[in-house]
C-alpha cells in the first residue's frame, strides 16, 4: 500500500503529472495524489516546505525523461514574496523513480524528419519554423548518444590564413585581431561562410568565432570575436602560432555520415545517418536549448546544504560560447574566441556555488556542449562520485575558488572527485581538461580514469610565477591517465601543475600515450613557479617530449617512480634558478636510446637540479646519456662534473618492480 500521507518524497513526472496534484505520490488517485509536472511547481513546494519549517530530508523522484523548460535551480531566495529570504535549501536528494536512469534533457527532441537530399546527399530532413523565424538557433546537435558532426571544410586538414597583411606583426602573445586575410582560391565557389564558424589552433588553444562577414574581392574574413592570441608567426615557436583555419556549417562540405548542416534562412536542418537500416522516427536526436541544466546555489551567509544528484542522466546543452575573460587587456571590451589557457571559464551544466556536503553520485553526463560539473565560489566538500562524462564539448569537471585578493567566504576546498570515467570530451573545445582546480585547496582527485581528450587530463593550479596561490594541499592519487592531447594542441600533461602548492601530493596514478600536436607532450608537467609538490609512486610512459617536465619551481620532490619511453628525455628542467628547484631521487628512469635527463640551460654551478639514487636501463642496450644544452654527457661525466646521480646505479628493472607494471608495458620491456 502507498502511504498518501507522505511528505518526504516528491515525483516529478512530465509524462503523467499535473501542477494540481499532491505531489507525493507515484500514480494519480481519486484523493488529488500523483507526480507534479513543472520545475516551477517543484521549486515551489520545496521552497515552501522549508519556509513553513518541514526540515526533514525530502527525496525528490524523477519519473521518465524530463524536458527542462528551464534550469533546475536549488538554493536560498528562490521562493518569491513572503516564502523569501527564510530558509537555505537543506537535505534534498534527486534521484531516478527505480533503477533505470531518469533522463534530464537540455534541449528539445527532433522528431519528424523525412528522407531526402541536399547538394545530392542523400540524408534526412526537418523543417523547424522557429530557426527561419530568428526565435532559435543552435550550434550542437546529438544524435543517439553521440556528438554529430557540422560539415566541415576542408575535410581533413586545414586552410592556410594569409597574415602578412595584419598589422605590422606583434611578438605580444596577446595581440589578437578580428579579421585575417584568407586565400581567395580556397574559398572560391564556397556559399554559406557568413552562416559558418572559424575555428583554429596555435599553442595550447583553440579558438572558435561566428563568422561576421567575408569579402570574396579580398578575401578579408571578419570574425565575430577576437582571436585571444596574435595571429602572426612572430611569436615563438612559430610553428605553432601560424595560422591554419577549418569553417564548420558550410553546405558544399555536408558529405560524411554523422554530418549535419543548418541552414538557418531556411529553417531547414539535415543530417546523414550512419546506418540507413535505421527507420527516420527510431533516431533519438535532440538540439539544445539551456546552456545550464542545474544550479545549487546559496549566498555567503547562507550556504545551501546536503544537497546531491543520484542515479540520473543529465544530457543535451548548448555548447556556444564566447570569452570575456581578461578583456582588460585591451582598451574596448571585446568577446574572445577562447580563454587563454583550459577554456577555464566557460560554465558547466551542473553548477554548484555557496554549497557544502553536496554532489553527483552514480550519474552520467553526456551530449553536453561545455563542461561536464563547475564547482564554484564558496563550496566546502563537493563531491563528484562514481560517475561517466562523455561526449561533452568541453571538460568534466571544474573546481574554481577565490585568488589570493578575494573575499575568504569565496574559498573553495575540500572537494572530492573520485572513481570517475571521464573520456572522449573536449568534442567542441579541445582545449578543456578532464579534470580543472582553480584556486582551490585540499582536494581529493582519485581513482578516475581520464582519456581520449585533446588536452590535460588533470590540471591543478592557477598563479604563474612565485606569487600567492590559494591551490595547495591537493592530493592526486590512483588516477589512471591515457591517450591525452591525440595531436591537437601543445603544452599540455597528463597532469598539469602550476604555482605554489604546498602540500600537494601526486602519488600512484598511471599516466600513458601523451601526444602533443608541436612541442610539449608531458606525462607530469610542473610549469611556471610549481613548488613544494610531491611527486611519488607514478608509472609514466609513451609520451611525446618528456615523461617529467619541470619548467621552473620550488623544491619539488620527484620520487620512486617509474618513467619510461619518452620522444625527448625521460626528464627535462628548462630553467636554470639559484635555489633548489628540484630533486630527483629512487625513480626508475627506462630509454630507448634517448636521454635519461635534459636541462635546456647548462646546469653548470647551479643548485637547481639535485638527482640520486636513481636506477637507470636502455632497452637499446647503450650506455645511459644525459644533455646540457646541446651538450652531450655519459653518466660519468654527469656525476664527475656536477656531482649528479653519484649514487645511481645502471641495472635493468628488477622483477619484482616488472610484476607491478602494467602489461603493455612489460611487452614494451620485452
Amino acid at each position: 500500500m502507498l502511504n498518501y500521507t507522505n511528505t518526504s518524497t516528491i515525483y516529478v513526472s512530465q509524462d503523467t503529472g499535473n501542477d494540481f496534484y499532491s505531489g507525493y505520490a507515484p500514480r494519480a488517485d481519486e484523493k488529488g495524489n500523483g507526480p507534479i509536472q513543472s520545475l516551477a511547481r517543484l521549486e515551489e513546494m520545496l521552497n515552501t516546505m522549508r519556509a513553513c519549517g518541514v526540515l526533514q530530508p525530502i527525496t525528490v523522484k524523477f519519473m521518465g525523461d524530463y524536458y527542462l523548460e528551464k534550469t533546475l535551480s536549488v538554493g536560498f531566495d528562490l521562493a518569491p514574496g513572503i516564502f523569501a529570504n527564510t530558509h537555505p535549501m537543506k537535505n534534498v536528494t534527486f534521484e531516478s523513480y527505480g533503477e533505470k536512469k531518469a533522463r534530464l534533457i537540455g534541449g528539445k527532441k527532433l522528431t519528424g524528419f523525412q528522407k531526402s537530399s541536399f547538394n545530392g546527399v542523400d540524408c534526412l530532413a526537418l523543417h523547424i519554423p522557429e530557426v527561419k523565424e530568428g526565435k532559435w538557433q543552435f550550434t550542437d546537435l546529438y544524435v543517439n548518444g553521440k556528438r554529430a558532426d557540422a560539415a566541415r571544410y576542408p575535410k581533413t586538414g586545414t586552410l592556410r590564413g594569409i597574415t602578412t597583411e595584419l598589422p605590422e606583426p606583434s611578438r605580444y602573445l596577446f595581440d589578437g585581431s578580428k579579421w585575417f586575410i584568407a586565400n581567395k582560391e580556397d574559398l572560391e565557389g564556397i556559399e554559406g561562410i557568413e552562416n559558418a564558424t572559424v575555428s583554429f589552433y596555435h599553442y595550447w588553444i583553440d579558438e572558435h568565432s561566428p563568422v561576421e562577414s567575408y569579402d570574396p574581392e579580398t578575401g578579408r574574413l571578419e570574425m565575430a570575436y577576437r582571436s585571444r592570441f596574435n595571429l602572426t608567426v612572430s611569436y615563438e615557436p612559430a610553428i605553432s602560432s601560424d595560422l591554419h583555419y577549418y569553417l564548420e556549417n558550410i553546405p558544399q562540405a555536408f558529405s560524411a555520415p554523422n554530418e549535419w548542416y543548418l541552414d538557418v534562412p531556411g529553417g531547414m536542418l539535415y543530417y546523414i545517418p550512419e546506418d540507413w537500416s535505421i527507420a527516420p522516427e527510431d533516431y533519438e536526436i535532440f538540439a539544445p536549448t539551456l546552456s545550464r541544466l542545474i544550479e545549487v546555489k546559496g549566498n555567503v551567509e547562507n550556504k545551501v546544504c546536503g544537497i546531491r544528484f543520484r542515479n540520473l542522466e543529465m544530457l543535451c546543452s548548448r555548447g556556444d560560447y564566447a570569452s570575456t575573460q581578461d578583456t582588460s587587456l585591451r582598451e574596448q571590451d571585446d568577446r574572445f574566441g577562447s580563454d587563454a589557457q583550459a577554456v577555464h571559464a566557460a560554465p558547466g551544466a551542473i553548477f554548484f556555488e555557496h554549497t557544502e556536503d553536496s554532489g553527483l553520485y552514480d550519474c552520467r553526463l553526456t551530449c553536453l556542449g561545455l563542461h561536464g560539473v563547475q564547482i564554484h565560489y564558496g563550496c566546502n566538500a563537493v563531491r563528484v562520485e562514481n560517475c561517466s562524462m562523455t561526449e561533452l564539448g568541453g571538460g568534466g569537471v571544474k573546481i574554481y575558488g577565490r585568488n589570493s585578493k578575494q573575499e575568504p567566504e569565496l574559498a573553495t576546498s575540500h572537494c572530492v572527485v573520485r572513481g570517475n570515467l571521464i573520456q572522449n570530451c573536449g568534442k567542441r573545445y579541445a582545449a578543456s581538461c578532464g579534470i580543472l582546480i582553480n584556486h582551490a585547496a585540499h582536494n581529493e582527485v582519485s581513482d578516475n580514469e581520464v582519456c581520449y581528450l585533446d588536452y590535460t587530463g588533470i590540471s591543478a593550479g592557477w598563479v604563474w610565477g612565485y606569487s600567492p596561490s590559494t591551490t595547495y594541499g591537493n592530493l592526486i592519487r590512483g588516477n589512471h591517465i591515457h591517450h591525452i592531447g591525440m595531436g591537437r594542441l601543445s603544452d599540455m600533461g597528463g597532469i598539469y601543475l602550476l604555482g605554489y602548492q604546498n602540500g600537494t601530493v601526486v602519488e600512484g596514478n598511471l599516466i600513458h600515450d601523451v601526444t602533443s600536436a608541436h612541442y610539449g607532450g608531458w606525462g607530469i608537467y610542473t610549469d611556471e613557479g610549481s613548488s613544494y609538490i610531491t611527486v611519488e609512486k607514478n608509472i609514466v610512459y609513451n609520451c611525446k617530449s618528456n615523461c617529467y617536465h619541470q619548467h621552473y619551481g620550488s623544491y619539488n620532490t620527484v620520487r620512486d617512480n617509474v618513467f619510461a619511453f619518452a620522444g625527448e628525455s625521460l626528464v627535462r628542467t628548462s630553467r636554470r634558478e639559484a635555489h633548489l628547484g628540484l630533486l630527483v631521487e629512487h625513480n626508475t628512469l627506462i630509454a630507448n636510446g634517448t636521454p635519461m635527463f635534459s636541462c635546456l640551460n647548462e646546469v653548470g654551478p647551479t643548485v637547481t637540479l639535485q638527482t640520486s639514487h636513481n636506477r637507470f636501463w636502455d632497452i637499446s642496450g647503450t650506455e645511459p646519456i644525459m644533455y646540457e644544452g646541446t651538450r652531450k654527457l655519459t653518466l660519468a661525466q654527469w656525476q664527475n662534473l656536477y656531482g649528479l646521480d653519484e649514487e645511481s646505479l645502471v641495472e635493468a628493472p628488477s622483477p619484482q618492480l616488472l610484476a607491478k607494471l602494467p602489461e603493455e608495458l612489460r611487452t614494451l620491456l620485452g
